[in-house]
């Protein structure tokens, strides 16, 4: 057996544990803001009510954990990922650009709470859409890193998804339906969701050059 080539210093690998870094310190962070909450509902309450000081008796929890250091990570991240995909300079640089709009968008949201500036709305729009439209992107760039067809699929959708859950939450703006939390989940779960599976998929599946998808994929077309 040939051993397999050392890549622990290959951009997308360090990327990838920072995106499952990331997304586990998001989920801890809120579990615990939850917990210590009384009669917080996932279904029905926003997750900026989290961190929001004087309501959440863990909002420094929420706001540096979840949103400030999730946000970087993510932004830094796809930063260092571009460097090491072989897509086309756009695609590469639309990923970290998007990445890092996520980023800003989470340090807005963690700085300025909810209704005490505007720019914790326009920190949500950011980290939303910036993160889904980020994670599009990727289904495209994973691939020629040699990232499994079916997760660079589900990356697309996943931030489709996102999005639309997004476009959801706006058009129910102001009415109380019960389950307007669960909405906002649907549109920022999407990026946490990404960051773990991303992290452990990128960290398992290793290395294909493109070089090398390209020869096993002439080799297949010779053998048919």
């Amino acid at each position: 057996m040939r051993p397999r080539p050392r890549t622990g210093g290959d951009p997308v690998r360090v990327a990838a544990w920072l995106w499952l870094v990331g997304g586990v310190v998001y989920v801890v962070s809120e579990v615990l803001a939850v917990a210590a909450y009384p009669g917080f509902r996932l279904a029905r309450d926003y997750i900026s009510a989290l961190g929001i000081p004087g309501d959440s008796p863990r909002a420094t929890t929420m706001n540096v954990g979840a949103f400030i250091v999730h946000g970087v990570l993510f932004a830094v991240a796809g930063v260092v990922a571009a460097r090491g995909l072989s897509g086309t300079r756009r695609a590469r640089v639309a990923f970290a650009g998007l990445a890092v709009t996520n980023g800003v968008g989470n340090v807005l949201v963690g700085v300025f709470h909810s209704g005490t500036s505007p720019l914790h709305g326009v920190g949500a729009f950011l980290a939303i859409v910036g993160g889904n439209a980020a994670i599009i992107v990727a289904g495209g760039l994973l691939r020629t890193w040699g990232a499994p067809a079916a997760h660079c699929v589900a990356s697309r959708a996943a931030g489709v998804i996102g999005i639309g859950c997004f476009v959801a939450l706006l058009a129910a703006s102001g009415a109380d339906t019960g389950i307007e939390g669960a909405i906002e989940r649907g549109s920022v779960y999407t990026i946490i969701g990404w960051d773990l599976v991303t992290g452990v998929v990128l960290l398992v599946s290793g290395r294909r050059s493109p070089s090398r998808v390209s020869a096993a994929a002439r080799r297949g077309t010779m053998e048919r």
